[in-house]
């Protein structure tokens, strides 16, 4: 839903200005649940130095660099090819865990990423993907913030298991709202607030309270249960689940490349859990 919900916000408002609402109701929201659920006002306690610093460095991955960059490239392309280039997201995280040897090379996880790559790229490319030089620009950012994405991914990780997930993603988030907002008050105008319809809040709203605030905990809490390449390749069923929802919308029709791509990302997912 985010890459339609999204698409449909940044239609009607500056990207900035939607990652700012986005990103201060996750983190207030974020913040206030887990100083309720751990009897503490202080978040930071426990923590030392350098585990702050790296919670501080995914802040900025997240937010001024993933969130913005997506939410501005998605002015420029569609929710189809957004949807795509994150299914790209196990690929770069599984040869980054390679790099730094928190993932073993195996045929069953390295063929599970191409099948359910190939599987999301026949669906989304039969739904009319084009590369125009507006959509380039917007699958360049939207690529860059892919990239963040997965370092994110990869760094988040080792902090999941020593301080919790609600905990490290209530952090990560203030940390990166804190950094943005800045910018986002920049672009700050009140006859575009003024012009915000009950619709778009409610966007927002999903923006900030599901796309982040469960989204983001429930990718941390599987972070530390699985292998980091078992829950990234899980991004593959993104494009697929978005099309099913389009489907649902009367956007899209029933194709044979709608059930053939389906089908190869499962199966590719069914790889990767069994690598």
């Amino acid at each position: 839903m985010t890459h339609i919900v999204g698409k449909e916000a940044v239609d009607s408002l500056p990207a900035p200005l939607v990652l700012t609402f986005r990103a201060l109701i996750a983190s207030f929201a974020l913040i206030v649940f887990v100083m309720i659920r751990e009897k503490r006002v202080n978040l930071l306690f426990g923590i030392p130095m350098k585990d702050i610093l790296r919670l501080i460095l995914l802040g900025v991955l997240n937010i001024p660099i993933n969130q913005f960059l997506y939410l501005e490239g998605l002015k420029f392309t569609t929710p189809a090819n957004s949807a795509l280039l994150y299914a790209m997201t196990p690929a770069i995280v599984f040869l980054l865990a390679i790099r730094v040897h928190w993932e073993k090379l195996n045929w069953k996880k390295t063929s599970g990423i191409a099948i359910a790559f190939i599987g999301v790229a026949i669906i989304m490319f039969e739904h009319g993907a084009t590369f125009d030089s507006l959509n380039t620009k917007g699958n360049i950012l939207i690529f860059v913030a892919v990239i963040a994405w997965s370092l994110f991914t990869l760094l988040g990780k080792p902090l999941v298991p020593r301080y919790g997930a609600l905990r490290v993603t209530a952090l990560h988030m203030l940390f990166g709202t804190i950094i943005f907002l800045p910018i986002g008050l920049s672009t700050f105008e009140m006859k575009e607030v003024a012009s915000i319809t009950s619709t778009l809040w409610l966007e927002i709203l999903y923006l900030g309270l599901l796309a982040s605030c469960v989204n983001y905990a429930l990718w941390y809490y599987a972070l530390g249960k699985l292998e980091i390449s078992k829950v990234a390749i899980f991004q593959n069923l993104q494009p697929v689940l978005t099309t099913i929802i389009a489907l649902i919308l009367g956007k899209v029709f029933l194709t044979p490349e709608l059930f053939g791509g389906g089908a190869l990302a499962l199966i590719g997912v069914l790889l990767v859990e069994k690598g």
